[in-house]
């Protein structure tokens, strides 16, 4: 029986060290089951490409679009998981199946090289939503490590030489600021970004964050607009992204996304799983089909044996 664990391990050699002495210190990974990007309602564009695979609680709508072209199957071997519709006007579906919760609406222009499935779906999508939203919340409610000011049009950030920082930016800053000036930071360290406020756009001077294993996190905006692309990974749960430009290289999380912004191939496969100091997680795992079914019948077995007791 196999289990994809959304949002966190609980075993860490620090809890394991001593539960009483050291602090609490949960592991944090972003699993999409492999896919690239998930987006909680509709995905939608008109043009551009995901490098992964795509994952939408509802529908999914692409034209001049090609997915997974780095042929990394979600959940198994699956390119796209749309929860309801599928409308498929032209490009292509480079590797994997396609599993339709709804109906398929598809076009002679576009291509698929994989199956297309429905029935159970591969996961449950609702769970994994739940669980990425619990995991965006405490991120925002964890004590920054870094020092943070604005000036001179640029965002100065002064860590602490741990190997992972928490930094709490006002999201209204990006509006005027085109460059980061680092200080006291490990090399290759974790960098947890909080962005504070209801609304993000993106313009640029994100080189800075190159080499470093960074997850930039929306607990709160609803609105975000990538005018420039980036190497970080995006945990957006409430936002939706409409318009852009540019490349995200790494794994994308949002509520709706509307927007022809290519999602590429992130270096090391996207947000690498780390220990974070303070950090506590609802534990949640999210089944797949095969587990679900093993699930029922394994209750169904204890209700029979149930049953037989209380006749006896």
């Amino acid at each position: 029986m196999s289990v994809s664990t959304i949002t966190a391990r609980f075993i860490s050699s620090v809890a394991l060290a001593s539960a009483m002495t050291v602090a609490h210190a949960d592991v944090l990974e972003i699993d999409l089951g492999g896919a690239a990007v998930y987006s909680f309602n509709d995905f939608k564009s008109g043009s551009g490409r995901v490098d992964g695979s795509i994952l939408a609680g509802r529908d999914i709508s692409l034209a001049n679009y090609s997915v997974n072209t780095s042929n990394t199957g979600a959940y198994g071997d699956y390119a796209v998981v749309a929860g309801r519709d599928f409308t498929f006007t032209s490009g292509n579906v480079g590797h994997g199946s396609t599993y339709v919760g709804g109906t398929s609406y598809l076009n002679q222009s576009g291509t698929l090289n994989g199956p297309v499935t429905t029935g159970t779906a591969p996961a449950d999508l609702n769970a994994l939503a739940t669980s990425l939203t619990q995991t965006s919340n405490a991120l925002a409610a964890l004590t920054p490590t870094a020092s943070t000011e604005q000036k001179w049009n640029g965002i100065f950030i002064n860590g602490t030489n741990s190997q992972v920082e928490v930094i709490n930016l006002d999201a209204s800053w990006l509006d005027s600021s085109s460059w980061y000036s680092f200080s006291n930071l490990s090399a290759g360290a974790t960098l947890i970004v909080n962005f504070l406020g209801d609304s993000a756009t993106f313009k640029g001077g994100f080189s800075a964050f190159d080499g470093y294993n960074v997850l930039f996190n929306f607990a709160d905006a609803t609105t975000l607009n990538f005018v420039n692309g980036f190497n970080a990974n995006v945990l957006a749960p409430k936002a939706t992204v409409t318009g852009g430009s540019g490349t995200i290289y790494g794994t994308v999380v949002v509520n709706d996304w509307n927007s022809s912004v290519t999602i590429g191939t992130a270096a090391g496969g996207g947000f690498a799983a780390v220990d974070v100091p303070g950090l506590e997680l609802v534990a949640t795992a999210v089944p797949e089909a095969q587990t679900w079914a093993m699930l029922l019948a394994g209750l169904g077995l204890m209700g029979v044996v149930a049953r037989r007791r209380k006749s006896a």
